[in-house]
């Protein structure tokens, strides 16, 4: 009963650190919805793939022998190079496709290469189980940590070449990517056979040394699908590359945030406002409560000429944001808009919302309210009565709980801005609804901010 608890405990501590390390290499698992799906296909594909290898082993001997005559006992090589490489891959990449289909998972081709080696992972764990009953635990440790990679290694090959066939053949379009899956599978199985056939002729070191090729390899393939992935950071010089690489990867995952906002705005910036609102009102559907996707929607939209609701939204978003972080994408509007017009038009007005106040008095004033860790801040504004409206809500909450900016633990900024468009009335400064200019609104904030340091 120890034994079997001391091998399951290793095998455990093996799997969380192999599978954290498989989830590390893809950033972008939570928008492609894969967060838990690596742990399932490690977890799942063990047994099946090892079934698999028993129920076919016996048939690839048979039909070996009858057609050439060369058996399992008669030398190491026959027996790993041409037998258990090629059914142990075999089986490993069935269980894959199996598993991959059932899940949809493939959203690129780095999912299927980093898919393809937690299966493999899963194979090789249940695998060890049954060599530590004879080999013992030092030899269960050993494996852990070589023979683990080596299968990895060897799945992420024909990983790749499924994964590239899968990406390029979306939506029905012919592709020669499929001539490459068997020669892959071929490659993998020839590594693996070697491998072992090298141990088994205690030739060690060039087994070591074989594995250590395919380790480089694992990492040109991987670099390679991550350099020419949709999900790549490109920069907005780089459009001619970018768009057509997310247009490929929106029509392999069409339900994608991450490539649907960067796609509108890579749409913004070579001026297809129209459709740069399509991709970004996609965006802003599949997380309405990210403030990221509801402030470039609205950039869309006011391009677009809905320049009123544009604008709100975008005041709205930057008002969820730290006051640093909100400066810092309203900032990076100057690269975005590539329109010297419309850039200048929008930046001058939206400079004037309620969350843009820059002067030397706001910036002392709190800094001077940081002295403050604790206590209630509560400021009442109303609106002028030439509006029309009296408007008194009560913004209250304790500064040391509220994890923002100095001006915002102070004053929460109205959903509703003072100031949405500034305009002009009998030739007068822009002035808002209640006729009141931009320098007297914020200096009635300074003065007010003033008070409440003095308190």
């Amino acid at each position: 009963m120890v034994v079997i608890l001391l091998i399951l405990v290793i095998n455990s501590l093996v799997l969380l650190a192999w599978g954290k390390y498989l989830h590390h290499l893809d950033a972008f698992t939570s928008d492609k919805k894969n967060t838990s799906k690596l742990f399932w296909l490690i977890i799942s594909g063990g047994i099946p793939s090892i079934a698999l290898t028993l129920y076919f082993q016996p048939f690839w001997e048979g039909a070996l022998y009858n057609f050439t005559g060369l058996w399992y006992g008669m030398n190491p090589i026959v027996a790993n190079i041409l037998i258990v490489g090629p059914v142990e891959e075999l089986s490993k990449f069935i269980t894959f496709i199996v598993l991959t289909s059932i899940m949809k998972s493939i959203k690129e081709p780095r999912d299927a290469v980093i898919q393809a080696a937690s299966v493999a992972l899963g194979f090789a764990l249940v695998e060890n189980i049954l060599y530590a009953w004879s080999g013992g635990f030092l030899l269960l440790i050993i494996r852990s940590f070589i023979t683990i990679v080596g299968h990895m290694t060897y799945g992420a090959i024909w990983g790749f070449a499924w994964g590239a066939y899968k990406y390029s053949s979306a939506n029905g379009r012919k592709t020669s990517d499929r001539y490459f899956i068997i020669p892959s599978l071929m490659l993998a199985a020839m590594f693996h056979g070697l491998y072992n056939s090298l141990l088994d002729y205690n030739h060690t070191f060039l087994a070591f040394s074989s594995d250590f090729i395919t380790i480089i390899l694992f990492y040109a393939i991987y670099h390679y699908v991550r350099d020419n992935s949709p999900y790549r950071k490109y920069s907005l010089k780089e459009h001619k590359t970018a768009i057509p690489a997310l247009k490929m990867g929106l029509n392999k995952y069409p339900k994608s945030y991450e490539l649907n906002k960067r796609m509108g705005i890579f749409q913004i910036y070579v001026r297809k406002y129209r459709l740069a609102e399509k991709f970004l009102k996609i965006a802003h559907k599949l997380k309405p409560q990210s403030p990221f996707g509801k402030f470039y929607y609205g950039l869309a939209r006011y391009l677009n000429g809905n320049n009123p609701d544009g604008l709100k939204m975008m005041n709205r978003a930057v008002s969820e944001l730290p006051y640093s972080l909100g400066k810092k994408h309203v900032s990076a509007l100057k690269k975005v808009i590539s329109d010297d017009n419309a850039r200048k038009k929008l930046i001058g007005q939206f400079n004037k919302s309620s969350l843009q106040f820059e002067s030397a008095e706001l910036k002392t004033a709190t800094r001077k309210s940081r002295q403050y860790s604790s206590g209630q801040y509560r400021l009442n504004r109303k609106r002028s009565v030439s509006s029309g409206k009296q408007y008194s809500p009560d913004y209250s909450y304790t500064a040391s709980k509220h994890k923002r900016s100095d001006w915002d633990r102070l004053i929460r900024v109205n959903p509703d801005p003072v100031i949405l468009k500034p305009y002009k009335i009998n030739r007068s400064p822009a002035v808002n609804r209640a006729g009141e200019s931009y320098n007297e609104i914020l200096d009635k904030k300074v003065e007010e901010l003033k008070k409440l340091v003095k308190k």
